[in-house]
């Protein structure tokens, strides 16, 4: 149940708050994981109780945040991961992709439903990225209101078609329609097992209808991804979620051979399914050519080499916001998170994609002009890769764009935007019954 905490007598917007039980559910790799938790500790600092659900394989990085854990779903079998990647990986296009991933998300969803309309049951709101299904389908189920956050919008809109291109309003709606429909045609079947197993009936266009009617928070700068007119009024650009930990490095080796100089920093984070030994090959053979000193993250495929020339570090994780701060540029798989953290590095990036929304992602740094190009993994070449760093480091006009876009990010506050829609959506939504909607002020549309 909301509490109402009211400092200092009469309440008003100034005092009033609610202590809120918060569930936040989520679910995939690091990228859809780890933007939560500043969310979390924010809504903490702000007198809020959190319970973070994630699967079991997340416990370890959960605790370290000081957040309570609860897990959902399946044991999480890296190889069975692997496999799966694999499969996506070397389907024959993206589209031939997607029921793989799609089937995944629901033989995964489905355990979890039950452990999640027991947490729902208790709970004020419910917290959740779109992928996860079971958390919408809980929380619809057990009348809890709902707050969905997208990493990368998936909205039709009039500005953008879904590659990330702009073709004109007319087209980009017509292939939004198209996109759309199969989206429809690969998911529904899949995912409605999920909303059934939450005892609802099956829902139309599942992945879209999971994002929240009542607020739906686009964590992306504005500054990256303005709101399209035809969005949703429920859609709120707030900025991204940032979780500083500039000062975990943990690894003496690396700060010395980084020292004062800017190190060319290359991985594809959480990517599997890929061979790591002949990428790794591609990175060394490109690193002979340079004049610059080179950090090559491991990442989940486990990319290094036993005897890396002078040149070249392989490090484990490194907290982006550690590592690409002291970067001259980075080279990365085009995940949210990482080119979110690119951009607020106020580094160049390239992009070598591998699935879902990365080739939309290296498109986008190309139109803020913080990039050179991007490409297929399966088309990366030493000589690509050589190149495109190059340019990086030499290109001034580059490096002043990216650096103005690092500092108009540094100056957003995503979390503290969310956690304050968060409050006052919900408050309006379901205010104490002590007060009246008039006397809390709480039933302010959130603008």
């Amino acid at each position: 149940m909301l509490t109402l905490v009211v400092v200092g007598g009469r309440p008003d917007h100034e005092t009033l708050a609610l202590e809120m039980r918060v569930l936040i559910a989520t679910t995939g790799s690091d990228g859809d994981i780890r933007p939560f938790f500043p969310l979390a500790k924010e809504l903490m600092a702000r007198c809020h109780e959190v319970l973070f659900a994630a699967p079991d394989h997340y416990a370890v990085s959960v605790a370290e945040q000081g957040l309570a854990f609860r897990k959902i779903g399946p044991p999480w079998i890296a190889k069975d991961m692997e496999r799966v990647f694999e499969r996506v990986l070397t389907a024959p296009n993206p589209l031939a992709g997607l029921p793989i991933i799609m089937e995944i998300v629901a033989e995964q969803g489905r355990p979890a439903v039950p452990e999640l309309l027991e947490m729902a049951s208790q709970a004020d709101v419910v917290i959740h990225p779109p992928l996860l299904v079971a958390a919408a389908a809980a929380a619809r189920a057990k009348d809890v209101p709902q707050v969905s956050v997208q990493f990368a919008p998936v909205y039709r809109g009039r500005g953008y078609a879904p590659n990330g291109a702009n073709f004109g309003p007319f087209l980009n709606g017509l292939a939004w329609s198209l996109a759309y429909w199969l989206l429809r045609r690969t998911t529904d079947a899949r995912l409605n097992t999920v909303v059934e197993a939450a005892g609802l009936a099956p829902w139309k266009n599942v992945f879209i209808s999971a994002a929240s009617p009542l607020l739906d928070l686009i964590a992306v700068s504005p500054h990256v991804f303005a709101r399209d007119p035809a969005w949703p009024m429920s859609a709120h650009v707030t900025g991204y979620f940032f979780n500083d930990e500039a000062g975990r490095v943990g690894d003496a080796g690396l700060e010395a051979f980084v020292g004062a100089e800017r190190p060319v920093v290359i991985g594809f984070g959480s990517m599997l399914g890929f061979d790591p030994h002949a990428t790794t090959r591609t990175i060394l053979e490109a690193a002979a050519g340079l004049r610059s000193k080179v950090v090559v993250q491991a990442g989940w495929a486990g990319l290094g080499a036993s005897d890396p020339p002078p040149n070249v570090f392989f490090s484990k994780f490194i907290p982006h916001g550690w590592l690409f701060s002291r970067a001259a540029c980075v080279v990365h798989h085009g995940g949210a998170g990482t080119t979110a953290a690119a951009f607020r590095a106020g580094v160049p990036q390239a992009v070598v994609w591998h699935l879902g929304d990365q080739p939309g992602w290296g498109k986008k740094a190309c139109t803020l002009g913080v990039s050179p190009g991007f490409v297929s993994y399966k088309k990366l070449t030493a000589t690509w890769l050589r190149s495109q760093i190059e340019r990086m480091c030499d290109d001034a006009r580059m490096r002043d764009a990216a650096r103005s876009l690092g500092e108009a990010i540094r100056q957003e506050n995503g979390v503290g935007t969310a956690a304050t829609l968060i409050e006052r959506t919900v408050g309006r939504g379901r205010p104490p019954p002590e007060f009246s909607r008039r006397d809390t002020a709480l039933g302010d549309a959130v603008r």
